[in-house]
């Protein structure tokens, strides 16, 4: 099994047929996911970020700000 979806795999996701790579390509892009053209114009979309993505991964997403502020960053500020 390959690191990256299949053309067929896409397809699914995507509700198109496997050659329609520009329907694939609008459909990552609208919805902000991250992907690269290979050079046969299929997009390539890693299985782990599928995964996560569609939240079937016990792996949790990465969180990007703490939840509460660090107050003690201003202890010392004046």
């Amino acid at each position: 099994m390959s690191g990256y979806l299949s053309a067929d795999e896409l397809a699914e996701l995507v509700d198109c047929k496997p050659n329609q790579r520009t329907k694939m390509v609008t459909w990552l892009r609208q919805r902000k996911w991250k992907f690269e053209v290979g050079a046969t114009g299929l997009p390539r979309v890693a299985r782990a970020y599928h995964d996560r993505m569609m939240g079937i991964t016990d792996e949790p997403k990465r969180q990007k700000y703490a939840d509460e502020p660090n107050l003690k960053a201003f202890a010392g500020a004046h």
